[in-house]
């Protein structure tokens, strides 16, 4: 009698699912399309906003250029997909009050979001490191969306010269219910996962001997995996690398005399970054001197980068909530021969800077 009963529950929940599949109109698409009548207006209007920031301000239609929306059922399992992208003579993302609408059925949903500056495909065929998208199949849970960052068997992420594409997301867990004959608005904000790290070095005493190519620059961390609902997966160790780096020549004035100084500049971009309660576990930005092979800074980075957070007590972030809204962090490391002595923070959102010196870190 169990076994009766439990099969026509699993023949019911089946059919429910497949006639909201046909309903929808198959995994690659979330609208659906009535023959006879013109129908009244029903689904879900979903609003998209970038205000999770320093700003505080919504930059969505300045910065993204591509979304895709994964809809889920009440129970969590997939029914569709839908994705909208900015063209060269088409530009719906940049309009300020741009919707993206989902003709659904009258039910409850979950959804996830992802966005990049352009669509997913063209992400891939840009070259350089890229997030791979695991794309669930109809009847999925929701915890079969990953993306993970290519990098090769050793750790290493690939850039080949060029910057990650951006990456944002955004999810609906608790559940948006949609009603007969009307239209449910619903309002999504995004985060942005990728993270631009600048890193200067400038020596104290001999401010003419700088060379980018004297160092060896790395960021080491394990955060190349992002679930579907953004934690991440540290199970893999990954080493960045810069995918740019250049010298660059103080300003001479005139009738100065003397050495002119130089800077050593290394760019990197890298995936979350995540605070710990375990230091050991934090990402670290670790140079290294190629002649001597002296390490000349080891620092624990996300420490490093949340310490401005002093400047912006009004705004009472946590550390974690600061390098998620925060992504165009700028480190200036001042050496004294194998050693640094300070090193100035700053983010390009905020008009301040914070000096730290070597003892005030605590981290060797």
């Amino acid at each position: 009698m169990k076994d009766k009963k439990k099969l026509n529950m699993n023949f019911r929940d089946s059919f429910l699912l497949l006639l909201l599949a046909l309903w929808l109109g198959g995994i690659s698409s979330c609208g659906y399309i009535h023959d006879d009548i013109e129908p009244c207006p029903t689904g879900i209007d979903l609003v998209f906003r970038y205000d999770y920031n320093l700003q505080r301000a919504d930059m969505f239609s300045d910065h993204v250029g591509s979304v895709t929306v994964y809809l889920f059922d009440e129970e969590g399992k997939f029914l569709c997909k839908k994705e909208e992208s900015n063209a060269s003579l088409n530009q719906p993302l940049h309009d300020k009050n741009y919707k993206m609408h989902l003709e659904l059925l009258p039910r409850k949903y979950h959804y996830v979001v992802e966005a990049f500056q352009v669509p997913y495909e063209q992400t891939i065929q840009n070259g350089g490191a890229n997030f791979i998208r695991t794309e669930p199949r109809l009847g999925d849970m929701m915890n079969s969306i990953t993306h993970v960052l290519s990098h090769r068997q050793d750790g290493y992420v690939p850039n080949e010269a060029l910057p990650l594409d951006t990456l944002w997301h955004g999810m609906k867990v608790t559940p948006v219910e949609v009603l007969q004959d009307r239209i449910t608005q619903d309002t999504v904000s995004l985060v942005r996962d990728t993270k631009y790290i600048s890193i200067s070095l400038r020596e104290i005493d001999q401010p003419g001997r700088m060379d980018v190519a004297d160092y060896d620059f790395r960021i080491l961390d394990r955060n190349s995996r992002l679930l579907w609902n953004n934690e991440v997966d540290e199970s893999e160790p990954v080493i960045y690398t810069p995918y740019i780096s250049r010298n660059t020549e103080d300003k001479v004035a005139e009738g100065q005399t003397g050495v002119v100084g130089r800077m050593a500049h290394a760019d990197f971009m890298t995936s979350r970054l995540v605070y710990h309660a375990d230091a050991e576990k934090d990402a670290i930005l670790s140079i290294t001197h190629k002649q001597s092979g002296k390490e000349v800074i080891r620092v624990n980075l996300p420490d490093l980068l949340s310490r401005l957070r002093s400047a912006a007590e009004v705004y009472r972030y946590s550390p974690q909530e600061f390098l998620d809204r925060g992504y165009d962090y700028r480190l200036a490391f001042f050496l004294r021969g194998d050693k640094w002595e300070y090193v100035n923070v700053e983010i390009s959102a905020l008009s301040w800077a914070k000096r730290i010196q070597y003892e005030m870190v605590g981290f060797k």
